[in-house]
C-alpha cells in the first residue's frame, strides 16, 4: 500500500502533493540506463523514506528487482504521445524527482513535462546529490564542452526533473527477491504536430567552393591538350575532386576564372592537390601551401613545383594522366 492507497480509503486528509516520490522514465533509449537510475533512485528514496516507481516499456519484474516500488507499462512511439502521456498521469500522481536517461528523446521529453507541471528541468547530468533536509537535489552538468561544471538546483514548487547521462551511475545490485506492484494507466490520443502540405521537395545542395575543397586537380599548360584535360576532368571525377587549374590554364581557355588556383585567384588547403603541367612559381607556391600532400606532374625536372611536392613525377601530363585514370579504373 502507498501514498494513493491511503488516499483512496481516507479521502483528502492525505494530499498527494505532500507526498515525496522517486519516478524512473524509461523511453527504451537503454534499458541498461533505466536500470542504474532505478538503483540510484532507490538509495535516495530509502533516505527519505519515499517509494519508487517505473515508467517504461521494460521488463517489470526487472525493474522491481532494481528497486522499483510500483511498475508503470507505458510504450509511446514519440516525444509528444510520451508528453502528453506522463502530464496527464503526473497531474494527479505530484511527483517530486522525475528521472530520465539524457539524449533523445529524453531531453526533450523532460524539458516539455517540466514546463507544464510547473516544475524545472536540468538535462545532462553528471552527478546528482541530494540535500534530505531541504529535500533538493544539486545537479552537476558540464559547460563550454566540459571545461567547467555547473551546480545547479531547481527551485520551482514543482517537480524536479533530470535527465542524466548514460554510465554515470553503476549497474544496480538485482534482488530478485524484492516485491512489487503493477498498475496500468491510460494513455491520451495524440494528434501529429506534423502534416503534409503539398509535394516534398528537395532543394539541391550547394556545391563546395574551390577554397574548401577536400581534393585539387589542376592543370597548367606544361605538355597538356585538349585531350588530357578531358583526361584530367575524369580523373577529378573519379576521385571526387575540384578541377582547377593555373593562369596559363585560364588563358587557354581550359578553366574559368573561379577555377584559378594561386594568389591571384583561389587559396586552397586540399588534402590531396594533383599539378598536372603547372610550373608552381612563388605565387602559385603561396596559393597552396595549405595543401597537405602535393603530387606533382611536369615535363621539366627543374619546374619549382617539384621543390615543395610530396610525389614528382617528371613527365608530360598527356602521357602520365591516361596511365593514372587506367589505376583508378581498376581500383
Amino acid at each position: 500500500m502507498d501514498i494513493y492507497d491511503l488516499q483512496a480509503l481516507m479521502g483528502d486528509s492525505v494530499e498527494a502533493e505532500n507526498y515525496r516520490d522517486f519516478w524512473v522514465v524509461d523511453l527504451a533509449v537503454d534499458p541498461r540506463q533505466a536500470a542504474s537510475l532505478l538503483a540510484e533512485a532507490r538509495r535516495m528514496a530509502d533516505s527519505l523514506g519515499a517509494y519508487v516507481h517505473y515508467i517504461g516499456a521494460g521488463d517489470s519484474a526487472e525493474a522491481i528487482a532494481c528497486g522499483a516500488d510500483r511498475v508503470h507499462p507505458l510504450a509511446v512511439d514519440s516525444a509528444d504521445a510520451a508528453v502528453a502521456a506522463l502530464s496527464a498521469f503526473f497531474a494527479s500522481r505530484k511527483p517530486e524527482f522525475v528521472f530520465f536517461t539524457a539524449g533523445e528523446p529524453g531531453n526533450e521529453v523532460a524539458a516539455r513535462l517540466a514546463g507544464r507541471l510547473r516544475g524545472g528541468a536540468i538535462t545532462d547530468c553528471i552527478a546528482l546529490r541530494l540535500d534530505g533536509s531541504t529535500r533538493e537535489i544539486t545537479a552537476s552538468r558540464p559547460v563550454y564542452d566540459g571545461a567547467y561544471y555547473l551546480d545547479s538546483v531547481v527551485v520551482t514548487t514543482g517537480p524536479q526533473v533530470f535527465t542524466v547521462r548514460p554510465d554515470v551511475f553503476p549497474a544496480p545490485m538485482r534482488d530478485s527477491a524484492r516485491s512489487g506492484e503493477t498498475e496500468s494507466f491510460a494513455v491520451p490520443e495524440t494528434a501529429s504536430r506534423v502534416r503534409a502540405v503539398g509535394a516534398m521537395h528537395q532543394s539541391p545542395l550547394a556545391p563546395t567552393p574551390l577554397r574548401k575543397a577536400a581534393r585539387v586537380v589542376a592543370v597548367g599548360r606544361a605538355g597538356n591538350d585538349t585531350a588530357s584535360i578531358a583526361t584530367a576532368k575524369q580523373v577529378a571525377e573519379k576521385i571526387g575532386a575540384h578541377f582547377a587549374g593555373d593562369r596559363s590554364a585560364f588563358d587557354s581557355g581550359w578553366i574559368g576564372e573561379d577555377q584559378i588556383v594561386g594568389v591571384i585567384g583561389t587559396e586552397i588547403a586540399p588534402d590531396v592537390y594533383i599539378a598536372a603541367g603547372i610550373w608552381g612559381d612563388t605565387l602559385h607556391r603561396a596559393g597552396v601551401e595549405g595543401a597537405k600532400y602535393v603530387i606533382a606532374i611536369h615535363p621539366d625536372k627543374a619546374a619549382p613545383i617539384f621543390s615543395y611536392a610530396d610525389a614528382c613525377i617528371v613527365g608530360q601530363p598527356k602521357d602520365v594522366l591516361p596511365k593514372l585514370l587506367a589505376l583508378l579504373g581498376n581500383g
